[in-house]
């Protein structure tokens, strides 16, 4: 004869097994995080500078990820998990913002802070990613998007 589990007890081993299967948020290194080696060395100090920029001139952090898989992850769920784990953006402005690439899901994602959610909408993020990113991703040119994203 089996028992069931009390109803917290299975909740929590739930909640220990989905936590230890969750993708591992990388460290952050600095504005530009290629793990999934997209870009190159040219790109990437490119990307850097422009970020750097924006961060000098506006206060804004945005920095870019790039990994090889969600490893079944959901895109929203990990995009906001990194940014609530590196805390980007002034703490104060709450304006920081990533932008995730997964390589092997074919997957983007801008997570935007709400301080900076009237200057990066939601609609200007899907235009990004929808009229610069993936065409240029879909011709293996991941420089030219990832580019064109930060600027």
């Amino acid at each position: 004869m089996t028992r069931a589990l009390p109803g917290s007890v299975a909740a929590l081993l739930v909640l220990l097994t989905s936590t230890a299967f969750a993708l591992e948020v990388p460290p952050l290194r600095g504005r530009v995080n290629d793990d999934a080696n997209l870009l190159s060395a040219a790109a990437e100090a490119r990307i850097e500078a422009i970020l750097a920029d924006l961060e000098t001139d506006t206060g804004t952090q945005l920095v870019v990820l790039s990994i090889d898989s969600l490893e079944g992850e959901s895109l929203e769920e990990y995009s906001l998990r990194v940014a609530e784990t590196w805390q980007l953006g002034r703490a104060d402005a709450d304006d920081g913002a990533l932008l995730l690439i997964s390589k092997g899901d074919r997957k983007m994602r801008f997570e935007v802070g709400y301080g900076l959610e009237g200057d990066l909408t939601d609609a200007q993020c899907s235009s990004i990613i929808r009229n610069e990113m993936a065409p240029n991703f879909r011709r293996n040119d991941y420089d030219a998007g990832v580019i064109a994203a930060a600027e």
